[in-house]
């Protein structure tokens, strides 16, 4: 099917042809134009970067270090969750990394503070809940964790749901090369992240691979196949809107900070689990919420 349709060079030189109008979307009463939003699939294929280089440079991630060396044959996984704040919601978390960046200056700090809103050409980006550690599967596994997990979220109960934030902090990555700017999130009343959270674990465990908030943070690997894996840790589920590569002021560190109640009240809803492996991106759909007073 032609994309573009082009008229006939015997038209263009009637002298008489009159201009094409142009179809408008209209927007209710406001008439103005207005584009339908992408479908998630189509994000979803644009999410990630092409690779330029198998070698780790991080003069081209303004200094951030691959977390695992690319090996050929090994695949990057993550499992999560994920948000597209609207306008006036990304204005709000904007204001909240201004706000972390007044603080440094009147300490006297200089700490570059790199928002996870946007990318450097001011195009918005997703922001995200991670359900999974970062993941290695060899080729052979790729099919078999996915298939398995999949299974494993789709039994697990777990309904479409929304979150609150439940307020700011600061949290380093496990080597302390980095730290997040992050959205602690309130448990909700059915502890759905907690389910989803263990069902993940769950499956990790499976296939060796490292447990995200748990007791125990060593890899599963070498452990009894018919352990149970450990509990997540409550209140640990967080969405990181900023990073940056130095300690934030000491007396930031380890310390909750009160969001504006236009911020704790804002409803962030979750009706699917994203899986990511390589660069393909795999949405796991959660079934419709429960409608309230249902029996089943």
């Amino acid at each position: 099917m032609a994309l573009v349709a082009y008229s006939d060079s015997s038209d263009s030189d009637k002298e008489d042809a009159q201009p094409t109008k142009k179809r408008k979307v209209s927007d209710g009463a406001k008439g103005k134009t207005a584009l339908p939003p992408l479908p998630s699939t189509f994000q979803d294929l644009y999410s990630s970067t092409v690779r330029t280089s198998t070698q780790d440079d991080p003069s081209l991630h303004g200094g951030r270090k691959r977390v695992a060396p690319h090996i050929e044959g090994n695949w990057p996984t993550h499992v999560y969750l994920e948000w597209r704040p609207n306008p006036e919601e990304a204005q709000l978390l904007a204001g909240l990394i201004a706000a972390q960046h007044a603080d440094d200056k009147v300490a006297g700090d200089q700490t570059k503070i790199h928002s996870l809103l946007q990318n450097d050409l001011g195009v918005s980006l997703p922001l995200h809940v991670s359900l999974s550690r970062p993941l290695v599967l060899r080729t052979e596994q790729k099919d078999p964790f996915l298939d398995r997990l999949r299974n494993a979220i789709l039994t697990s109960g777990v309904h479409a749901f929304t979150v609150r934030p439940d307020g700011l902090r600061w949290h380093s990555n496990e080597s302390n090369s980095r730290y997040f700017l992050v959205l602690g999130l309130e448990r909700t009343q059915r502890a759905e992240m907690s389910s989803l959270l263990s069902t993940c674990n769950r499956v990790a465990k499976a296939f060796d691979q490292p447990l995200l908030y748990a007791e125990d943070t060593n890899t599963a690997k070498g452990k009894r196949k018919d352990a149970k894996p450990l509990a997540p840790a409550e209140g640990k589920c967080h969405i990181s809107i900023a990073w940056s590569l130095e300690a934030p002021p000491s007396s930031l560190a380890g310390k909750a900070i009160p969001v504006p109640p236009a911020i704790a009240e804002l409803d962030i809803p979750f009706s699917e689990i994203k899986v990511r492996i390589g660069q393909d991106v795999t949405a796991v759909p959660l079934p419709a919420a429960r409608k309230k007073g249902a029996i089943f």
